[in-house]
């Protein structure tokens, strides 16, 4: 007879043969089912525990493969040293049975033809399934290895192949890394499905079922006797008595699995205490196997599955098996397997182990941990008994060193004169080493920053690229600063202590309060200054932090049952509000700051004098939790939500008279706030809808209906017209109060939004979601949102500060951050209001560089101070698109050219009318000023129609020059007395008077693309079609130069400001460098992924800026040598470039995008970095990147925050998780 089954499978997910014993997953099955049909790449992501594996194996695969006929490729796991790439493609072949697979696996090219090849086999749809993707983030893996697979993976998500989806797996927390280092791979976050835990009531109903059928024997177990040991497993922060709470579903099962045994073998009758059940399980588990190979069990488990930071690591079967006593490698493995201790997979022919769960990794880390402070502690007794050993033999030999020191001065005089003669080599060979080392200094922080960044830290990576010595020589530093500057970087990271849930503002702005699970709150200075103030005393969690109007008095909930209000300095005793029988859930002022209103979960609000004295109002007639409770504006009132018969409720704040019941909502009421006047409420709802009530009850509500999910909050904008609300869905919307038109959706986070807030002038909306970001969006919807990322948990809470100039976000990763609420440090934006109509198609400096001119779509030029600040000079008067703006050379005019056929000239501080350049001929496509501003050259931009010569103070007849010539394009001479044309057949050089004859530089070359005169004026160099430039003598006499050695058309050629150099840009994707005398080799400019328009050098020569079709511009060494940089921040691709008058900035204009600036000057680099952020780089980070010992860690560490106007004794930020 077969002994006892456990129907509980511990830690280890549920696979396709589970299938039956797999309850209570079908509808978001389902739900899951349909986002993958739908969409050809989806991101799965929840929480560790969450079920992700379970319900994918037990539940999606099978109904895929069953109802639709899918065939599967699955991955579970990704072994460190193994490229991916070739992990994957290996897997198709072997589970799609597509033969062996080539040996050169792991290229985009060998997936390509796997797929290929799946779809020749079969025309089935085929799913990839990567599961356990976090597992490519942990240190130390293979940033390089990880790239390729994701680059692979965002190939086969673009391919048009109708049966081919994608799902990628991963822990919610890893979720920030996925999505920078796939930052630009839409495909790859377009679509995100978060799977959440069961709830508390749920998986009671699960665990009755699985053991009252699937158990053998069976055990009746009721659903009242488990729900206490549930309530136990639930996630923190969830509430003990409410079924709603969601549960660490692996901690359940395996909490079942040891409950089921303890009553199979009769030693418990009723459920007991959750941990220590499982401590119990584990050692049982590790006991059964006996003393020998419980050590062995252990040592494996500790050193081989665990890695530093406590995750969970990956061990092949046969490593596993070395590392076992042979003769108990058998008897181990299948223990631990069994007791769902350890987790097995299938891998090549092979297996490999991991621990069941991440808690029973940190179990088993906590383990290894007493273990090494054991053996530290011995090590430290023996090292103590060796120092006393050592002092007895360094006393017993002190004598004869003092001797020995007495010869050695002896012989170092007699040396002296051959030391001399050696001292200058010795001198040079020092002076070397010394540059090579910090060459190697400068190269180790550089690959220290880029590791810091490519795993999400990117605060601490600008740090460290500051302590880079001589930047301005060290390869990537200048592309690292630009990186790191265009990201959100928040000013200033305080550590809390656990999670930390909401933060509020002081009325000024000034400070900001947190509420922590750590039973304390925080107040600290928006600036950074100072010493925090912890205010400790609850008992239990901290679930809100709320200023009084005044910003003197802190309000703050517990789960402890009491409110608590605190002096804004903590200095004092509270002020304790105590009555409530379950956890306070909220804590808020009224206007005039003499009271406090506070939520429970025992189902009442209480209006207490904030001094503490008298007996509070009781607000009682919820029949179950109230979530919040808020005043209206004038203080009478307050608006409840509540979980009873899902309704809202507005009371009179002294408790008189009877309160109006806000009701209609078909599921619980998660928030209800008033208007700005106080005339109506809005309410958000699990049910998928906000309300809008008038406060006095009469009428019908405002139905705001459009999410497909819970709305988690609704709030008002100031003026009270609009209404915001956040949503499950993963969207937020703004919607008219009124209920009219269609809402505002604000769209892309990959996972549920927890609240939405309007910014106080109401133009701007933050939100926060569970994907672990906040963003900052138009509440018009146009535009790009500022992404606020970097946090390693969700975010609970965003707000703005009461000027709209800052954000605070927390999270539950317990860091509280302060940000930039609407502006990135790096591109300086030149842009009109965010309207598609008001794109950019050209940019130019201004001749001193301090402003800027941009040429827009919508009929108008902008002149702009080139440090972004105040509004721009509007030029408007063009019928048709603005093609090109510059400013005359001595910066006081500009002339603008536009679709509407005419060319104008403008006073550049907009006062006074335009003179007007009428075409004679047709449509104008450039327009430039002569060298002395007198004179403005225009031309058609196609083929058919002769440049004209305009007085730039538009009197007179404008002069044609070439006759009929057909001409594309006109540049003046450095002196202005001549002028090249580019037209069709060959360039031709005229004398800008019209007299004489004009100089035709015949080439046989095939069409002329561009020409330009040399700095002295005396040369000219074209570029051709047939993928040649030649250089001529301006007056057409000799032979060209002729440059030869592109592969495709040069579109663009152009001298060195000494004349002695030319750059050419070519459609073989490179730009060149020659001699302008033709002798020598030239530098190719390797690098871009497309057609090269531009290239031009920077005002020293030592620079050469390219555009090209790949949508980036570079920035190369003239001499070749280096990196390029790389400005990639054009989505539409890159209009023009060009470097300011000194050289320090270069200015890019997105085509039908903005313009933007960007510093190239090490020093201003240098500057924003150290301005962008106030955080310093704490003792051990220091250690580990800047190999500093442990006490000039610590003074570094506490002279920084001294600077910053902190006090160093704060214990610094905990972060060992950033060292490598």
């Amino acid at each position: 007879m077969s002994g006892p089954v456990n129907p509980f499978l511990g830690p280890q997910p549920y696979r396709a043969a589970d299938r039956e014993r797999f309850f209570g997953r079908e509808t978001v099955t389902q739900r899951l089912v349909n986002r993958i049909l739908a969409h050809p790449c989806l991101t799965l992501f929840g929480p560790s525990g969450a079920g992700k594996s379970s319900v994918m194996q037990a539940g999606v695969i099978p109904l895929l493969e069953e109802a639709h006929e899918f065939r599967t490729v699955r991955i579970d796991g990704w072994l460190a040293g193994e490229a991916p790439l070739a992990r994957l493609v290996r897997t198709m072949h072997t589970e799609l049975e597509l033969g062996p697979p080539p040996e050169e696996a792991g290229t985009v090219q060998a997936l390509d033809a796997a797929l290929e090849l799946a779809s020749q086999r079969s025309d089935r749809p085929v799913l990839i399934y990567l599961d356990q993707l976090e597992q490519l983030f942990l240190p130390g893996r293979d940033v390089e290895a990880t790239g390729a697979l994701l680059k692979g993976l965002d190939a086969l998500a673009r391919k048009p192949v109708r049966g081919l989806q994608l799902v990628l797996a991963m822990r919610e927390d890893y979720l920030g890394r996925f999505r920078d280092r796939v930052r630009g791979r839409r495909e790859l976050l377009e679509q995100g499905f978060r799977l959440g835990p069961l709830t508390v009531g749920e998986m009671v109903k699960v665990s009755c079922r699985l053991a009252t059928e699937k158990g053998l024997p069976t055990q009746p177990w009721s659903e009242q006797e488990v729900r206490g040991l549930m309530r136990q497993v639930r996630m923190a922060g969830q509430g003990d008595q409410d079924d709603d709470a969601e549960v660490q579903a692996a901690f359940a099962q395996i909490v079942c699995r040891a409950l089921w045994d303890e009553r199979a073998r009769g030693q418990a009758v009723e459920p007991v205490a959750a941990e220590p059940m499982v401590h119990r399980y584990l050692e049982a588990t590790l006991d059964a196997l006996g003393s020998d190979k419980k050590r062995a069990a252990r040592r494996l488990l500790e050193q081989y599955l665990i890695a530093s930071d406590g995750s969970r690591t990956l061990l092949t079967e046969q490593e596993a098996r070395a590392e076992l006593p042979p003769q108990h490698a058998d008897e181990v493995l299948t223990h631990l397997e069994a007791a769902a201790v350890l987790h097995a997979e299938q891998h090549q022919g092979s297996r490999y182990f991991e621990l069941g769960h991440d808690w029973l990794a940190r179990k088993v880390f906590d383990l290894k941990q007493q273990r090494i402070e054991h053996e530290s502690e011995q090590r430290r007794r023996r090292r103590d008994a060796a120092e006393r050993r050592k002092l007895i033999v360094l006393a017993s030999v002190a004598a004869g060193v003092a001797v020995m020191m007495t010869l050695l001065l002896i012989w170092a005089v007699t040396e002296r004169s051959s030391a001399e003669q050696a001292r200058g080599d010795a001198i040079r060979a020092t002076r070397e080493a010394v540059k090579q080392a910090r060459d190697a200094r400068g190269l180790a922080l550089i690959t220290g920053a880029r590791d810091l960044q490519s795993r999400g830290y990117t605060v601490m990576a600008t740090k460290l690229l500051l302590e880079v010595p001589d930047p301005a020589q060290a390869r990537w530093w200048t592309q690292l600063a630009h990186d790191f500057l265009k990201e959100p970087l928040p000013e200033l990271t305080f550590q809390g202590a656990d999670s930390l849930e909401v933060a509020a503002f002081s009325p000024d702005g000034q400070r900001v309060a947190a509420a922590s699970w750590a039973r304390r709150a925080w107040v600290w200075r928006v600036d950074g200054t100072g010493t925090p103030v912890m205010l400790k005393g609850h008992e239990l969690g901290v679930n809100s932090a709320m200023f009084s109007p005044d910003g003197q008095w802190v309000a703050t909930a517990s789960d402890d049952m009491t409110a608590r209000v605190w002096r804004a300095d903590g200095k004092g005793s509270p002020v304790v509000l105590k009555g409530h029988t379950k956890p306070v859930s909220s804590a808020d002022f009224s206007p005039d700051g003499q009271w406090v209103v506070t939520a429970s979960k025992d189902g009442t609000a209480r209006v207490w004098r904030a001094d503490g004295k008298g007996s509070p109002v009781v607000l009682n007639g919820h029949e179950a939790v109230v979530l919040s409770a808020r005043f209206s504006p004038d203080g009478r009132r307050v608006v409840t939500a509540s979980y009873d018969n899902r309704t809202a409720r507005v009371w009179r704040a002294d408790g008189k008279g009877s309160p109006v019941v806000l009701k209609g909502h078909t599921k619980p009421v998660s928030s209800a706030d008033f208007s700005p006047d106080g005339q109506w409420v809005v309410t958000a709802s699990k049910d998928g809808t906000a309300r809008v009530w008038r406060a006095d009850g009469k009428g019908s509500p405002v139905v705001l209906k459009r999410h497909e999910g819970k709305v988690n909050s609704a709030g008002f904008s100031p003026d009270g017209r609009w209404v915001v609300t956040a949503s499950d869905d993963h969207t937020a919307r703004v919607w008219k109060a009124d209920g009219t038109g269609t809402p505002v959706v604000l769209e892309g986070h990959a996972a549920g939004v927890r609240s939405a807030r309007f910014s106080p002038d109401g133009r701007w909306v933050v939100t926060s979601s569970w994907d672990g970001s906040a963003r900052v969006w138009r509440a018009d919807g146009r535009g790009t949102p500022l992404v606020l990322d970097g946090h390693a948990g969700y975010v609970g809470s965003a707000e703005f500060s009461p000027d709209g100039q800052r954000i605070v976000t927390t999270s539950m990763d317990g860091m509280l951050r302060v940000w930039k609420a609407t502006r990135l440090e790096l591109p300086v934006v030149f842009q009109g209001p965010e309207d598609p109509a008001d794109t950019v198609l050209s940019a130019r400096f201004s001749p001193d560089g301090q402003r800027v001119v941009t040429a827009g779509v919508d009929g108008t030029a902008r002149v702009w101070r080139a440090e972004g600040t105040g509004a721009p000079v509007v030029l408007d008067g063009h019928a048709g698109y603005v093609d090109s703006a510059e400013f005359s050379p001595d910066g006081q005019q500009v002339v603008t050219v536009s679709k509407d056929g005419m060319a104008r000239v403008w006073r550049a501080d907009g006062t006074g009318p335009p003179v007007v350049l009428g075409a004679r001929i047709r449509s104008l496509g450039s327009a430039r000023f002569s060298p002395d501003g007198q004179w403005v050259i225009t031309t058609t931009g196609i083929i058919g129609g002769a440049p004209q010569l305009w007085k730039a103070d538009g009197s007179g007849a404008p002069r044609l020059l070439g006759h009929d010539e057909e001409a594309v394009s006109a540049h003046f001479s450095p002196d202005g007395q001549w002028v090249v044309i580019v037209s069709a057949r060959t360039p031709t050089v005229l004398r800008a008077d019209g007299t004489g004859t004009p100089v035709v530089l015949e080439a046989h070359a095939g069409k002329v693309t561009s020409a330009r005169f040399s700095p002295d004026g005396r040369w000219v160099v074209t570029a051709y079609a047939d993928g040649s430039a030649r250089v001529w003598k301006a007056d057409g006499t000799g032979t060209p130069v002729v440059l030869k050695g592109h592969q495709d058309w040069v579109g663009d050629a152009r001298f060195s400001p000494d004349g002695q150099w030319v750059v050419t840009a070519s459609a073989d994707r490179t730009a060149r460098v020659w001699r302008a005398d033709g002798t020598g080799t030239p530098v190719v400019l390797y690098g871009h992924q497309d057609s090269v328009h531009s290239a031009g050098f920077s005002p020293d020569g030592r620079w050469v800026l390219t555009t090209a079709s790949d949508r980036t511009a570079r920035l190369w060494r003239a001499d070749g040598t280096g990196a390029s940089l790389v400005l990639q921040d054009c989505v539409t691709g890159v209009g023009s470039a060009e470097f300011s008058p000194d050289g320090r900035q270069v200015l890019v204009a997105c085509a039908y995008g903005p313009a933007q600036l960007w510093p190239l000057d090490v020093p201003e680099l240098q500057r924003r970095l150290r301005s962008i952020n106030k955080d310093c780089l704490p003792p051990d980070v220091r250690r580990s990147y800047l190999d500093e010992g442990e006490e000039q860690a610590r003074s570094s560490y506490a002279e920084c925050e001294r600077i910053q106007g902190r006090d160093p004794l704060v214990t610094p930020l905990p972060t060992s998780r950033l060292l490598p």
